[in-house]
């Protein structure tokens, strides 16, 4: 720009620090105002403007109104190319380089459009940064996780890269920390920011993916920490959807009979079982809150999520043992135990002499057809109040019974594999089970959509109430198949 042209803007208002671009700006702005330069012709930037009409004397109020327009103007696009390009998250180095360049505010949206739409690319949050590949990111995301899970108090056995820094950070921390990886700038962000930064959809913070992880990992450590003693007595399924399932009743399977007069193997009759039990859906959902990460309450992240890991446990043990408490009727109109069965006992104690009945009814079942089965019991299954004295009763050396000597070996030692459980208590505390092996008769069949077992994580951010939103969902079904493979004891 000539020399002289510089100094007739800066005699206009014009700072001596102003860039060539915010010179020429200025000068755009004066030629509007009906203030023109007519001095020299600048030969070192742009081609001339078209020439201006001959300048009347200039009025000094006129000048200075015109000044102070063009510049309010000039702060006025660059407050709005800052709010659009910050939303974005864009680098404040561009969004200062863009401004002094003279971009207008049309184009500055036309550059956070595009940056949005490379932003799966994450970069650093300053300009000139080398960039952030996806491997550097992931391994934040599992440092995160495993440092939360640690503070939470839950064990890690070969802790991420860093997970021992995020361990003693706070989660406005981490939140400020998701963001830089992505990209945005947090400079000055105060706590609320910071978090309406991390939920927002225009920006790509891992935040909400890290607290979604640490739920399922708390989750699932809860679902499989949690009880589950009906394991040994029931057979498993997968199910493809929510229809009926069909149960396949073994003790329908008769002999095998010698080849017909003329070579051909004899055709089975098969009885189809009448038994069915479908898949079901439970689940909750958990909200995580902007209230609770300002608080750097992360506990209640753990404990919610533990909740639901046992409640989805919980809900598979009632199911199951509901089946063998509640003794509803079958297909055939009798209840599950019933002397119809031949599986119901006369109330006796749990003692040598009852597991004895209890053996030589399963031993001598029939099946559909007539055919002994010879079902042997593998299980007993106890009520809590009975757990000590079942104990005592399979795991001594010696027949422990008062008419008896500690000579006597004990017949039952090492035979049957005590199973317990209070849910049974509920229903009775003196009614004891045998159960066959489920491989041999079973008596339960549960299942699992997709034979997926654990419970459903997915999550969401709920734009209506500033929270990130975690689904829990968990698909089981469970049901009786036949009654041969169990003999219940009402005891006394």
């Amino acid at each position: 720009m000539h020399k002289k042209l510089r100094e007739f803007l800066e005699a206009n208002g014009l700072r001596a620090d102003a860039s060539e671009a915010e010179a020429w700006e200025l000068y755009r702005q004066l030629q509007a105002g009906g203030i023109s330069y007519t001095g020299p012709e600048r030969a070192d930037a742009e081609p001339p403007a078209p020439p201006a009409p001959p300048a009347s004397p200039a009025d000094p109020e006129a000048m200075a109104k015109a000044i102070a327009e063009a510049l309010a103007a000039d702060r006025q696009r660059a407050a709005e190319i800052e709010d659009v390009c910050r939303h974005v998250g864009m680098d404040e180095q561009a969004i200062r380089k863009m401004i002094a360049d003279g971009h207008s505010v049309d184009a500055a949206r036309k550059a956070a459009l595009d940056h949005l739409k490379a932003k799966n690319i994450p970069f650093g949050a300053g300009a000139g940064q080398a960039q952030i590949g996806l491997e550097a990111r992931d391994k934040m995301r599992a440092a995160a996780i495993d440092g939360m899970l640690m503070r939470c108090g839950r064990r890690v056995d070969k802790p991420a890269d860093g997970a021992r820094e995020f361990r003693a950070m706070r989660l406005l921390d981490i939140v400020r920390e998701s963001l830089n990886v992505a990209g945005v700038h947090t400079r000055g962000l105060d706590p609320r920011e910071l978090v309406s930064r991390a939920f927002s959809p225009a920006t790509t913070s891992d935040f909400p993916i890290l607290l979604s992880n640490l739920v399922n990992k708390s989750l699932l450590g809860a679902y499989a920490e949690a009880p589950a003693t009906w394991r040994p007595l029931v057979a498993t399924s997968s199910a493809t959807d929510f229809k009926a399932k069909h149960a396949i009743k073994l003790s329908s399977a008769p002999d095998l009979r010698p080849l017909l007069e003329s070579g051909e193997y004899e055709t089975a009759d098969l009885k189809e079982s009448g038994e069915s039990y479908a898949i079901t859906t439970r689940g909750r959902i958990i909200r995580l809150t902007r209230q609770m990460i300002i608080n750097d309450d992360l506990s209640a992240f753990d404990r919610v999520a533990a909740m639901f890991g046992a409640a989805a446990r919980r809900w598979e043990n009632q199911t199951v043992y509901g089946l063998i408490t509640a003794n509803k009727n079958m297909a055939d109109g009798k209840p599950l135990f019933d002397n119809g069965h031949n599986n119901l006992l006369a109330g006796a104690a749990l003692d040598s002499d009852g597991l004895s009945a209890a053996r030589l009814k399963m031993r001598t079942q029939k099946g559909m057809q007539g055919e002994l089965l010879d079902v042997q019991p593998a299980f007993l299954l106890i009520p809590a109040a009975m757990e000590t004295n079942a104990e005592i009763l399979l795991r001594s050396t010696a027949l422990p019974q008062g008419t008896f000597s500690s000579g006597v070996v004990n017949p039952w030692a090492g035979k049957l594999t005590p199973v317990s459980d209070p849910l049974l208590d509920a229903a009775s505390e003196k009614a004891w089970y045998v159960f066959a092996a489920p491989g041999q008769y079973p008596v339960i069949e549960v299942a699992w959509l997709m034979g997926d077992e654990q419970p459903f994580i997915d999550q969401e951010v709920e734009f209506t109430t500033d929270a990130l939103g975690v689904k829990v969902r968990h698909d089981f079904g469970a049901g009786i198949v036949d009654f041969i493979g169990a003999a219940k004891n009402p005891g006394v």
